[in-house]
């Protein structure tokens, strides 16, 4: 009987404890890049979007992400304990729909089981990210000094939950007029009509949610990585400087958020701006200016975040390997996609040609969207987030944490040249090598954080015995 209830509470600590449930994560996120490549269907260097395939298998990956968020998010602002209780005890729920939402994907006979399925956790991720705004509007009620001292980053994390939550909820209302359309919901289904009927609404709502969902989330790493590195500590001018690129990020957050609901439900198309070239083809789509300011707002943050660099080597590579990141992602966004906006006679869609073949260069353009999706918008994000974790969690194991490092700044910085390669000449195997360096990277996380586990319950159990 004692040792039932050993066991019993040793299961009830796993179950409960942030580390343990995000080494469950991180082990899951780990086995499908590993395995992405040989799942059917998943190809992940084919020029142009995603295939509904590798939409299925992205989203099979970021929606765990995006819990990990939540869960490291509740335990690094100290939200309330029945909110992180619960947000813990989602882990294997949350990945066990998630595994059976992509089994039941493939065979037609179980699609509406995979449909059900994926709703529930869809619905259920939510509800999880319902409660933790909840508790999080809560906390300068709770902490009025340290509301003071991380004011930027907050309202930053506000924002930015607020605004991926909209997301999420257009991908819902996607998904179900997508399967059912509208007809049963007279009301909404007239506005669908007015806005220029079902096709039209869903190809809008859909890019709306692609493209809104990852900014926000991005600007959320941005907020947590600013408390994570602890800049309340800095002086006031430089925790100005970090609290100033924090309040440009929520700009870009809010007027990006305001474009993409407004041209979905609604007839707004968004413009592009700065145009030349015939018919004002070229020019810098003007939601692709909003996201960019997320980014610019990143920036800005690391003039002060400097200074918060740590003496001990492995910590601060990790640290420069999260700035990185952010400046990789930009300079593959700015860098590379407005040049090619702003010559879009030859990416796009000017001469000679109509859709599918375009411009002259726009297989280039293709290359570029399949490339930077799996950079900047899949590989980057992942990374970013991860290594705040270790910030967080993994305060020893050196050794592994310069490896890791090394392997990001490398992955990163060959990736982000491989975007580049990828678009002047069509070959993608440098921009292979960098995400492959990265998910290496990402391993070696996960086998760290097990590690890191394995040893707290063994040191528990000699202390136990003694």
């Amino acid at each position: 009987m004692v040792s039932e209830g050993n066991s019993n509470s040793k299961w009830k600590e796993i179950l409960l404890s942030p580390k343990d449930n995000i080494v469950a994560v991180l082990t899951f996120i780990s086995i499908l890049l590993v395995i992405g490549p040989f799942i059917p269907g998943v190809s992940w260097f084919s020029l142009g979007d995603f295939s509904l395939d590798m939409v299925n298998f992205y989203h099979t990956i970021m929606i765990p992400f995006v819990f990990l968020l939540i869960l490291y998010a509740s335990e690094l602002l100290g939200l309330g304990a029945q909110e992180r209780k619960a947000v813990n005890l989602s882990t294997y729920p949350v990945l066990f729909l998630t595994v059976l939402g992509t089994v039941f994907f493939y065979p037609a006979s179980t699609q509406t089981a995979d449909y059900v399925l994926q709703a529930l956790r869809d619905v259920w991720m939510l509800v999880l990210a319902l409660m933790f705004l909840v508790y999080l509007l809560g906390l300068p009620l709770r902490d009025r000094q340290r509301f003071k001292n991380i004011w930027g980053a907050y309202t930053l994390i506000v924002i930015t939950t607020i605004s991926a939550g909209i997301a999420a909820v257009m991908g819902m209302i996607y998904e179900y007029g997508n399967l059912f359309g509208y007809a049963s919901l007279p009301a909404f289904n007239n506005d669908v009509t007015a806005w220029g009927g079902l096709q039209t609404f869903l190809g809008n709502l859909i890019t709306s949610h692609s493209h809104q969902m990852l900014p926000a989330v991005m600007g959320g790493i941005i907020g947590l990585a600013t408390v994570s590195f602890g800049y309340e500590k800095l002086s006031s001018v430089k925790r100005n400087f970090v609290n100033a690129g924090l309040v440009i990020a929520v700009i870009g957050t809010i007027s990006m958020s305001y474009l993409y609901f407004i041209s979905s439900f609604g007839t707004y198309v968004i413009p592009a701006i700065f145009t030349s070239g015939t018919g004002g083809m070229n020019g810098l789509a003007l939601d692709d200016s909003q996201t960019g300011i997320v980014g610019i707002g990143a920036l800005v943050t690391i003039i002060g975040l400097y200074y918060l660099l740590s003496g001990n080597r492995a910590d601060r590579l990790v640290q420069i390997s999260e700035m990185l990141t952010w400046i990789a992602t930009m300079a593959v966004m700015i860098g590379v996609g407005y040049a090619m906006e702003f010559n879009e006679t030859y990416y796009g869609f000017g001469s000679p040609g109509v859709p599918p073949n375009g411009g002259p260069g726009y297989q280039y353009d293709m290359a570029f969207t399949d490339g930077h999706l799996l950079f900047a918008f899949f590989l980057m994000p992942l990374v970013a987030g991860i290594l705040l974790l270790i910030m967080h969690y993994i305060k020893e194991f050196n050794t592994e944490k310069r490896m890791i490092t090394y392997f990001i700044i490398a992955g990163t910085i060959i990736g982000g040249f491989g975007v580049l390669e990828y678009v002047l000449t069509l070959s993608w195997i440098v921009e292979a090598i960098g995400l492959a360096l990265l998910i290496i990277a990402i391993i070696i996380t996960t086998y760290t954080f097990g590690k890191s586990a394995t040893e707290k319950y063994w040191v528990k159990g000699k202390q136990h015995t003694n």
